[in-house]
């Protein structure tokens, strides 16, 4: 049932008419009609009955009306608990991949000049969607598009695609490479859990070039120290984070693919007025 028809039906319940219902309720009296009439249909009885120019509720309104006070004053709780929570400090959950734990995701706080406590956790994008949707976080950073109705997302930055090889490596001093070239070296790549992985395997897909990873891995992090390692190379997305290793970032030529990254949430929720505004900064302005 809408919760304001009931409100309507208590209303003329009140003043038993029409008119004054209508007036009090600063609706029309036939969209009163109409909420009156729509609540009789789905209870299948009729709730009043007409006195003159009044009206009475009928047996059957008389029990709903039982109800409908319970309802209401429950109802009226709950919107006042929503508006607390909008305007009390609250403890903002992010749930972000690594490669943007450490760079971005501070950087967007201190640039929003957020004062809202909050607490980060490193996750791999499937478990950030769940952590959404089950209410385990309440903003999420993400390297692929989470594809749920509950969700919704917007595009928050594109890095470029690069070959990260180690120091002393062949290639170190190319200016950029082509992916067949880059074929020919053992490639680590991304596991399959992972929102990159996609993006990795449609790169080379769109070459013509099968690939065989010589080891998998779920963060960008790993994958790095693998390279500088010497376990192979990698094609990435360009982050931050490659400049904390001993390792190069080649650009890839003519490539056209870019790495984009997310911001998320669950489309409805009680949220304080600092996250609420925090969210819609960054969907607006991109890094």
């Amino acid at each position: 049932m809408n919760i304001e028809y009931l409100k309507y039906f208590a209303e003329l319940a009140k003043v038993q008419h029409y008119g004054k219902a209508a007036k009090i309720l600063n609706i029309s009296q036939p969209g009163l009609s109409h909420a009156i009439k729509t609540l009789e249909e789905e209870c299948g009885v009729p709730l009043f009955q007409r006195e003159g120019r009044n009206v009475s509720l009928s047996s059957y309104g008389k029990e709903l009306m039982k109800d409908v006070d319970d309802i209401l004053n429950a109802y009226l709780r709950l919107e006042e608990r929503a508006a607390g929570l909008r305007t009390e400090e609250k403890t903002v959950r992010i749930g972000t991949v690594y490669p943007l734990a450490a760079g971005m995701v501070p950087r967007m706080l201190q640039k929003f000049g957020a004062t809202f406590p909050f607490v980060v956790y490193n996750r791999l994008t499937p478990e950030i969607a769940e952590g959404l949707m089950d209410g385990k976080y309440d903003i999420g950073f993400c390297s692929d598009l989470l594809k749920s109705e509950e969700l919704e997302y917007y595009p928050i930055r594109e890095s470029y695609i690069a070959v990260v090889v180690p120091k002393g490596h062949p290639l170190e001093k190319r200016e950029s490479i082509s992916l067949k070239e880059v074929a020919l070296y053992p490639q680590i790549m991304f596991s399959k859990t992972s929102g990159f992985r996609n993006l990795q395997e449609q790169i080379f897909d769109k070459e013509g070039i099968k690939v065989r990873p010589v080891c998998t891995a779920e963060e960008i992090e790993v994958i790095t120290g693998l390279v500088e390692n010497g376990f192979g190379i990698s094609v990435l997305p360009y982050m931050d984070i490659i400049r904390h290793h001993n390792i190069v970032a080649i650009p890839v030529q003519t490539s056209i693919w870019k790495s984009k990254f997310y911001i998320a949430r669950r489309k409805y929720g009680i949220r304080s007025d600092q996250e609420e505004a925090f969210f819609q900064y960054w969907r607006k302005n991109r890094l």
